[in-house]
Parts: C-alpha cells; sequence; structure tokens
C-alpha cells in the first residue's frame, strides 16, 4: 500500500548509502499508522512531511458505516455515537420492541382507499391526525352554556372527534415513535404487527361478501409465514390489536356467512396476544385496552389541568343518560327492556335526571354534548348495548363522571390494566334484571349515596384519568397514559414467561 497515490514508488539510488533506503520504508509505515489512528494532521504535515490520506473507516457512526472523513473527524463522532448506543442498550434492556414492516396492503392501502363511508359507519374522516380524527371545533353560538363550556376544553388543540374504531392507526403511529424500537427481532421482547384490523372489516363489514372480509386475514398469515422470525417463535411474544369488539372477528374461519371476520378463530394466530376494546373475558390470549376519547393532551400540564378543571367544577344534575333505545330482537329483550327502563325512570325524575337521546343528537360526531353532559351530572348510566362495552364509560369518567353499571362484563372484567379492581372504589354496581322488571328504581338507590362516598368516588377518578387518555402522538410527557400502560403491562407479562420458560428449561 502507498500513502502516496500516484507518487512515485520509493526506491534505492546508488548516490545514497543503504541505510537511507530503510529509513524511508520506516517513513513510509510509520505515515500508514498515522493516517489510520487519525494523527494526521500535526504530525503528517511537520514531523514527517506526508501527504494527506482520506481514511476509509468501518465501523459504526450515525450513518451505519462512516463514509470519507480524516481521522480527526471520525474519532470524535465514534466516541460519541458509541457512548449513545451503550446509554440505549442499558435504558432500553428489556423494552426492546419489533416492528414488522408490513406492506401498504395491510395497512396504510386501507387509509388511502378509504374515500366514501361504507353503510352506517361515518369513518373515512376520522382517520386524520394519526386516528385523532379532526380537530374539534365548538359552535359556541349554538352552545347552551357555551361560556362556560368553552372555557374548560381547553386547550382547544387536544381535543378532536375521535372514532372508536380508529386506534389501530393510533398504535402504530406510537410504535414508530417508540424509543427502544429495534431491527434486530432477536433482540425483541414484543413483536407488535400493525396490521389494520379494525379499518379493513369496517370498510367491508355490510357490503362484502364473507370471502372478501376474510381475504387480508388469509394474505396476512400467508405473509408473516415467510418471516424466519415469526416461523422461529410460531407467534410466541406477538401482539396484534383488534381494534373493534372481539366478537366481531369470531366467524367460522370457512363459515359462508356470518356477522364480521375470522380473525380471531384462525388456528395460525392461537400464540398471538390480541389486544381490543373489548375481550372475551375467558380468553387468555387476549386484553382489552380503553376505548378512546376526545381528549388527547400532549403536555404534562394539560392533564394536571384538566384533573383540576374536572374536581372544580359543578354538577347540578344527578345522573345523566346518554344513549338510544335498542331493538327487541331476542337476544336483546334484557338490554331492550334495560335501556326502556332507564328512559322512563329518567324522563319522571326531570329534576333529577338529565336525558341525551343519540337517536336525535349525533352523540358520535358531537363529542363536546357528550362531555358537556357528563361534566354537568355526579353519575352517568352506562348500559350494556350490541355488545357488554361502551365508548360512553371512558368519555364519562374523562369528564369525572360516576358511572352505573348493569353489568359486570362492561368494565370489571375488561380493563384490569387500567381501571382499578375494586370496582366499587369508583363506579356503582346495579342488577340488570331488577331494573328491567322495575323492582330498582335507578334514581332512588342513586340519591342514597352518601356525599362523602361520592368525594371518594371522585378522588379516585381523578386519580387514574391518564391511564384512560391517549396523549397526542409525538408528545413527550412523563405521565403515562393508556398506551404506555399497555405497552408496558406486555413487556412485563412476556418477560415474566421468558423467565418462567428459563426456569422450566
Amino acid at each position: 500500500m502507498s500513502t502516496t497515490g500516484d507518487h512515485q514508488r520509493i526506491s534505492k539510488s546508488p548516490h545514497q548509502p543503504a541505510g537511507w533506503t530503510v529509513s524511508g520504508l520506516v517513513v513510509v509505515v510509520m505515515c500508514v499508522f498515522v493516517g489510520v489512528y487519525g494523527l494526521v494532521g500535526l504530525l503528517q504535515d511537520v514531523v514527517f512531511q506526508c501527504p494527506r490520506s482520506s481514511v476509509r473507516v468501518f465501523g459504526p457512526t450515525s450513518g451505519g458505516f462512516a463514509g470519507n472523513m480524516t481521522g480527526q473527524q471520525l474519532m470524535p463522532k465514534e466516541t460519541i455515537t458509541t457512548s449513545q448506543e451503550d446509554t440505549r442498550e442499558i435504558s432500553c434492556a428489556g423494552k426492546y420492541v419489533y416492528l414488522y414492516d408490513l406492506p401498504p396492503a395491510f395497512n396504510q392501502k386501507f387509509v388511502d382507499d378509504c374515500r366514501v363511508d361504507p353503510p352506517w359507519v361515518h369513518i373515512c374522516g376520522a382517520l386524520t391526525n394519526n386516528g385523532l380524527g379532526e380537530p374539534l371545533v365548538i359552535d359556541l353560538v349554538s352552545s347552551n352554556d357555551s361560556s362556560s363550556f368553552s372555557n374548560i376544553l381547553l386547550p382547544r388543540d387536544a381535543w378532536y372527534k375521535t372514532h372508536q374504531f380508529t386506534l389501530d392507526l393510533y398504535y402504530h403511529q406510537r410504535l414508530k415513535e417508540y424509543p427502544c424500537l429495534t431491527h434486530d427481532p432477536d433482540k425483541a421482547v414484543l413483536s407488535y404487527i400493525p396490521f389494520y384490523s379494525a379499518l379493513d372489516l369496517t370498510l367491508k363489514l355490510y357490503n362484502k361478501s364473507s370471502l372478501e372480509k376474510d381475504r387480508a386475514s388469509q394474505r396476512l398469515i400467508g405473509w408473516l409465514q415467510s418471516s424466519r422470525h415469526w416461523l422461529r417463535t410460531g407467534g410466541h411474544n406477538h401482539v396484534l390489536l383488534f381494534g373493534r369488539i372481539i366478537w366481531d372477528y369470531t366467524k367460522g374461519e370457512f363459515a359462508a356467512d356470518g356477522w364480521g371476520n375470522s380473525l380471531s378463530k384462525l388456528t395460525e394466530l392461537q400464540n398471538v396476544t390480541k389486544i381490543s376494546i373489548e375481550r372475551a373475558y375467558y380468553s387468555q390470549d387476549q386484553r382489552a385496552v380503553p376505548y378512546p376519547t376526545s381528549f388527547h393532551p400532549y403536555s404534562d400540564d394539560q392533564i394536571v389541568a384538566w384533573q383540576r378543571a374536572v374536581l372544580s367544577t359543578r354538577r347540578d344534575v344527578l345522573v345523566v343518560f346518554a344513549g338510544a333505545p335498542r331493538s327487541k330482537a331476542p337476544d336483546m329483550i334484557l338490554v331492550s327492556s334495560v335501556r326502556r327502563q332507564l328512559m322512563t325512570q329518567c324522563s319522571n325524575s326531570p329534576r333529577y335526571c338529565s336525558l341525551l337521546s343519540c337517536n336525535v343528537v349525533d352523540c358520535e360526531r358531537s363529542p363536546h354534548l357528550l362531555t358537556q353532559a357528563f361534566l354537568k351530572s355526579v353519575f352517568c348510566l352506562q348500559p350494556r348495548g350490541d355488545s357488554a362495552t361502551r365508548k360512553g364509560v371512558f368519555d364519562c369518567l374523562i369528564a369525572g363522571s360516576i358511572p352505573v353499571f348493569f353489568s359486570k362484563y362492561t368494565a370489571y372484567r375488561q380493563y384490569m390494566w387500567h381501571l382499578p379492581h375494586n370496582g366499587s372504589s369508583y363506579s356503582v354496581f346495579l342488577d340488570a334484571k331488577a331494573v328491567s322488571n322495575g323492582t330498582v328504581n335507578v334514581i332512588r338507590e342513586l340519591k342514597r349515596i352518601p356525599l362523602s362516598t361520592i368525594a371518594s368516588m371522585q378522588q379516585t377518578i381523578n386519580g387514574f384519568l391518564p391511564n384512560i387518555l391517549y396523549s397526542k402522538p409525538g408528545s413527550n410527557l412523563k405521565t403515562r397514559d393508556a398506551f404506555n400502560i399497555t405497552l408496558q403491562n406486555l413487556l412485563d407479562t412476556f418477560r415474566q414467561r421468558q423467565v418462567d420458560q428459563q426456569t422450566r428449561g
């Protein structure tokens, strides 16, 4: 190797003693070492008078491999990068997540293709802002209590028209921002599959064949089976979000017809941990996460300010019911009867109960009206609807209103990671059958609860309120939100699984 590029080779001259040739070779060798280790500036110019060389060093830098740069430029960068990597290894130990890089056909294409809302569902406009939806703009002119209400929903850019079925997009974005992502799946404790299952199904639910509703799920399985990581793990320590209630994914795999699709029934996914807004409580591979609300703070101060506003708001109404009647179909008799009784009892006690009829008001696309109603009431009635859970539970809780449940499957046996295990510490439970047959008058029962008990419940709700919020993507909160709590519990579960396997092994 010559450090002089196209310069002539050093050769022995007949007019020079033999020792000069040896010295010249020594100089060349020393120039090479000087160039490699970066001491080229002073030594090359002053001592050895060697030409500067551009040294390509192969090693970790911020860009992967170093480009052409002198040793003087490279060494400090290499030192800093190594230090940062060491720090990351320490802080991310046991927290690494591998995010599958799925083809757009399994996620983004659903968003791009959603130009016209499918029947019965207004979702295409809710896919903006990583699933938060359009910003909530309050019409102060039409608001009945515009002056005080507009001063509570602050900051205004933290409120959105968030749809209940858009967590697919939200979780994907939050994981892209996660500081402990790894490109090495073998290093990961958790592997996440960013398949937009809710959007896929919602766009096809009412107007597509059974085969079409299952098509993307089947193709997903085919794609996963081409992954070495998937084949090696068999789906263990993998997570897939089901952005609708789990019952929408339980159609028989080969059924010619039926509600929803068969995603949760696919045998290839039997080892995958499934998270959804409503789980089958008896299933060991499913976990429930909160429905998204309309409030998405982006600073810790905003959360504290909202907690203070919720505690200090004046509640002039004992209880509110926001809902609509349900079908009298055979499988909905009790549900329909309970709702009918609640609406009747509420209408008969206008002094104590406020009724927000969602078949008159568009509750889904007017979240500020729901929030306003819940902020004014001490209790909120939460009967089951098409399924046991309701988005309204979380709309109620973030407004500091105490939920009244009529089924243990609405919250108590669902959100074990996010809500207190002692349901009576934050809610009231009344038997659905007793309400249905008129044995229990809900208004009368709530009036009997002591003020001290009510105050205790309100404090409890205020304390866990951040647990059920989804902060705005890109935020850097110290407060743990619903996403952080979900991810932490998944990591804890999978780490414990690894420990148990090693112990048995």
